[in-house]
């Protein structure tokens, strides 16, 4: 049976966490073992990058699935948790019936992705079959030097902001990159983008 372990450094588990799984422990990131597969439901702080709180964990547990939970979910967020190999990423205050599905998903080995974002990345896309596989066949052919290094950015979860500064752009001139990124592709959000990126 898996076990559930809770990580935070500002708040008790939530009720809904506490009631799905009355067995879940709070337990500091550094106390964390190698050799138990659990699921860490790690609470995302705002003081620190989503890498910086999300590489101890892997490091002082390879082997658990990683549950982001955050008070204010956004999709940039979701993006920058999922390239670090979360296996799932949902608001901290969830309900009980929705944390249940994600830790049921992420045990059978499955990933999950909040319906809000699932509608990002689905909904609305009117990408052609075969526009999307010559996309994916040769989509880096499609763009400029720096158009790539955008995409890329985009996979890691960079904000435009982040991206101005990583490049040395303006915020602007990366919006007008994305654009033409998302135009060249024919897709339809950042989202999509970053999946691409990863899919290679």
């Amino acid at each position: 049976m898996t076990s559930h372990l809770f990580c935070s450094d500002t708040m008790q588990i939530p009720a809904a966490l506490q009631k799905g799984f009355p067995v879940i422990r709070p337990v500091p990131i550094s106390e964390l073992s190698a050799t138990v597969k659990s699921i860490v439901w790690l609470h995302l702080n705002s003081r620190q990058t989503i890498a910086q709180q999300l590489a101890p964990v892997k490091q002082h547990a390879p082997q658990s699935l990683i549950v982001v939970m955050s008070d204010i979910p956004n999709d940039l967020e979701a993006l920058a948790a999922f390239s670090m190999l979360a296996k799932a990423y949902c608001n901290t205050h969830a309900g009980l019936e929705v944390l249940l599905n994600i830790a049921s998903v992420v045990e059978q080995g499955g990933i999950w992705i909040g319906e809000s974002i699932m509608q990002k990345l689905l909904g609305g896309s009117s990408v052609e079959e075969p526009q999307l596989d010559r996309a994916l066949g040769k989509w880096s052919k499609l763009l400029t030097g720096r158009e790539l290094e955008v995409a890329k950015a985009i996979a890691i979860g960079l904000s435009n902001k982040e991206i101005a500064l990583k490049m040395h752009i303006t915020e602007r001139t990366v919006k007008a990159h994305v654009g033409a990124v998302l135009d060249k592709l024919q897709l339809k959000n950042r989202l999509q983008l970053a999946l691409l990126v990863k899919e290679g």
